[in-house]
Order: C-alpha cells, then sequence, then structure tokens
C-alpha cells in the first residue's frame, strides 16, 4: 500500500516500511505534550484541587517545616544549655578545690593556734605559781627586814664582829698554846672571851638574817628574771595564736564563701542538667513526630503524583479521542482523504496501522 504526502507543491512516495517509525513518534510525543499542556491549562488546575488533597499536603509541609525550625532552636538551647551546665560544673570543681585547699590550711593552721594556746595555758599556770612563790618569798624577805631592823644592827657593826671573832680565836689559841699560863691569867682570858661571845651573839643571829634576806633577795631576783622572760615568750605565743586565729579565720571565711558559690554553681548544674534533659525529652519526641509526617508527606506525595499521572493519562486519552473523533468525522464527510501532519500522527497515537488501513493524502500548506 502507497500514501501519497502532499507539501510544498511537491509529491512524494513513501512505502510504509521506509519511513522513519522513530521520528514519527519523537514528533508525536511533542505534538502530544503541546496538546496536553493546553489542555491541562484549561480544565486541570480545577479538577485536581477539587480531586486531591492539595492543601492537606500544604498544610502537612508548613508543620514539616514547623517542627524543623523547631529542632534548630531545640538544638541551639540544647548548645548553648550544655555549654553554660559545663561552664557551671567547671566553675564549681574550680571553687570546691579552693574551698577545700583553705579548709585543709585551716586545719593546718587551727591545729597550730591549739597548740600555742596550750603552751599558752601551760606558761600561764607555771607564771602564777612562780608568782605565788616570788608573793611568799618577798614576804619572809620582809618580814627578816623588820626583824633585822627591829634587832638597830647596821652595818658597821657586822663588819667589827669580823674584829671580835678573830680576837676570840687568838685568845682560844692563846690558852690552848701556853702550857705555863697561870690560872689568875686564864680565867681573865676567858673571862675576856665570854665578853666577846655575847656581844658576838646579837651581832651573828643579825649577820644570818642578813644573810637569809640576801638569799631570799636573789631567789626573788631568779623568778622575776624568769616572770620577765616567760612574759616575752608568753607575748610571742599569745601573738602567734591570734595571728594563726585571724588567718584561719580569714581562710575559713574565703572557704566558705567558694563554697557557698560552689553550692550555687552546683545547683546551677542541676538545673541546667534539668532544662537539658526536658529538652532532650522534647527532641526526641519531636524528632519522631517529625520522621512520621515525612515520611507520610512523602507518601502522600508519591499518592499525588499518581493520581496526577493517572488524571494527565485519563485527559491524554479523552483528548485524543475527542480529536480522533473529529478526524474520523471529518474524513467520512469530505471524499477527498487528505489529513494534516498532526492529524495523522494524532490517528496513528490511536491506531499504529491508521495509515494501513485508511490510504489518505497530506493537506497542502
Amino acid at each position: 500500500m502507497e500514501v501519497l504526502i502532499r507539501n510544498d507543491q511537491r509529491y512524494f512516495k513513501l512505502g510504509f516500511f521506509s519511513l522513519s517509525y522513530r521520528l514519527l513518534v519523537f514528533s508525536t510525543t511533542l505534538l502530544l505534550n503541546s496538546l496536553i499542556t493546553g489542555y491541562l491549562n484549561i480544565i486541570g488546575v480545577t479538577y485536581m484541587a477539587k480531586a486531591f488533597e492539595v492543601q492537606d499536603l500544604r498544610t502537612l509541609k508548613d508543620e514539616i517545616i514547623q517542627l524543623r525550625n523547631r529542632k534548630s532552636q531545640l538544638l541551639s538551647q540544647l548548645r548553648k544549655l550544655e555549654r553554660e551546665r559545663n561552664q557551671s560544673r567547671s566553675e564549681r570543681d574550680e571553687l570546691n578545690t579552693v574551698a577545700s585547699e583553705n579548709f585543709a590550711q585551716v586545719k593546718e593552721l587551727k591545729d597550730l593556734r591549739d597548740k600555742n594556746n596550750r603552751a599558752i595555758q601551760e606558761l600561764k599556770m607555771v607564771r602564777r605559781s612562780v608568782l605565788e612563790e616570788m608573793k611568799g618569798l618577798i614576804e619572809k624577805a620582809q618580814m627578816l627586814q623588820a626583824e633585822i631592823k627591829s634587832m638597830d644592827i647596821d652595818e658597821k657593826e657586822i663588819q667589827q664582829s669580823y674584829s671580835i671573832r678573830k680576837r676570840i680565836n687568838s685568845l682560844d689559841w692563846k690558852i690552848q698554846t701556853t702550857p705555863s699560863m697561870g690560872i689568875t691569867e686564864e680565867r681573865q682570858i676567858t673571862e675576856q672571851v665570854n665578853s666577846l661571845m655575847e656581844q658576838l651573839g646579837e651581832i651573828s643571829v643579825s649577820e644570818e638574817k642578813l644573810k637569809a634576806r640576801k638569799e631570799l633577795n636573789r631567789e626573788i631576783n631568779n623568778l622575776r628574771g624568769f616572770l620577765d622572760h616567760s612574759w616575752k615568750d608568753f607575748s610571742e605565743l599569745v601573738d602567734k595564736s591570734q595571728k594563726s586565729h585571724q588567718q584561719l579565720s580569714e581562710l575559713y571565711e574565703a572557704g566558705k564563701r567558694a563554697k557557698d558559690e560552689a553550692d550555687r554553681r552546683h545547683q546551677e548544674f542541676l538545673e541546667k542538667a534539668e532544662e537539658i534533659r526536658v529538652l532532650r525529652d522534647e527532641f526526641r519526641a519531636l524528632n519522631k513526630t517529625l520522621r512520621e509526617k515525612s515520611s507520610i508527606f512523602k507518601e502522600q506525595s508519591r499518592i499525588q503524583k499518581e493520581r496526577v499521572q493517572i488524571e494527565r493519562d485519563r485527559a491524554t486519552a479523552e483528548m485524543l479521542e475527542e480529536q480522533s473523533e473529529k478526524i474520523r468525522k471529518k474524513l467520512s464527510q469530505t471524499k477527498k482523504k487528505t489529513l494534516s501532519i498532526d492529524e495523522m500522527r494524532i490517528m496513528m497515537t490511536q491506531n499504529p496501522d491508521f495509515l494501513e488501513e485508511s490510504p489518505v493524502d497530506e493537506e497542502e500548506e
């Protein structure tokens, strides 16, 4: 079978088997796309808005966008809270270290202060005992001084006692070393010795009291020297104790402030940790919701695309059927079977064997 195609007043005889079928199909596809696009522009938008849940998808998409925005906000808040939590933890640990170091120094200073205080108490007891002893010695010295004063013996008389003793010793020696001494002379020497002894008696008593008073004064001076020296030691110990107490008080207050601040930082840490836990729970729930809605959105989008494709295919079929019906009507009403290239393409799309079954000519342009 042969087909006569008229184009630019020229006629070409083409055999069906020499016609490029691929070229025909390609050009037919372009034609169909052009026709379908125009057709859908006229009827498609209104119909699709009614046929598919476009608004639902848009709402779902908006929800997904909102969820993603909220997710981004949560991530930002979590990072900020984690930085603040870590900062609070770091500051808490540093403050606890400072507090521990201060309290350790406080303990050392307290031990030193207590040691000094014990030494002070011991020295106080010793000084009190020495003072009591010195008071007794002073009273004894005063009593001796009163007795010496009552005897009315002065230092000159005491010096004379040395000469009297010397004379007595000389007379005793004479009696003992003179065998030829007469009784009268011996009696005279003896009476003279007894007289000297009486004079020396009162002076000797006074001399012994003076020696005792001097010994008491020496002991009193020794005790007074100890008290003076111990007072210096006592003052140094008191000064050390007061300084230790002042230092440990300052360190304790600094340590307490550091500990209180560390406790406050720890409370902040716990609060931040709780906020993070709440946000993480919200983040996990949001992520779950986001995955679910994203999955629904993808599925609904797929279904909508399938529906659009089905509608496009249906519209295409209806359009081709309508155009084919017009072409068949045209062919049935005219004696000369002539069609345009586009019309032949439409007919061949509906029926690939159209040219074999119905010989036609191409219309002149």
